[in-house]
């Protein structure tokens, strides 16, 4: 990844997390690596991440599958975000405060109006799945 990239992308995720509304929830998560149609990125579950039981909320779960994947969508050569379509989230194991969240989100396909996307949230010390999520999202003209 050249280092226009990396700090393009790394823009991009502080601008997400800046800001007054719900996507500063997102302000703690860092950019791993990149390549073209892939990011890997990392989130330390804090307290504010959580849910009543104490693990990563499910909501914020979805969030991070929505961003993550648009983001390796603008680092496409197309470089489109889109509009979601549609997305399915499958939760496996929970992740608790002070667990290392790996985010690796890969573009599938990119076709004339729709791009298709998976996304892995992986226990970083334990290999284990979190969750897997599944994007698809409108492209426009």
């Amino acid at each position: 990844m050249s280092a226009m990239a990396t700090s393009t992308l790394r823009a991009i995720f502080k601008a997400l997390g800046d800001g007054p509304g719900y996507d500063r929830v997102l302000s703690k998560l860092n950019l791993v690596s990149a390549a073209p149609g892939k990011i890997v990125c990392e989130l330390q579950v804090e307290e504010e991440h959580t849910n009543k039981g104490g693990t990563l909320h499910g909501g914020l779960t979805a969030t991070l599958v929505d961003t993550v994947s648009t983001v390796a969508l603008l680092h496409t050569e197309r470089g489109a975000p889109g509009v979601s379509v549609d997305m399915n989230i499958t939760y496996m194991n929970a992740a608790k405060i002070g667990d290392s969240v790996l985010i690796t989100a890969q573009v599938l396909k990119q076709g004339r109006t729709l791009a298709f996307a998976t996304v892995d949230l992986t226990n970083k010390d334990s290999g284990k799945l979190i969750a897997q999520g599944r994007h698809t999202k409108h492209l426009g003209n």
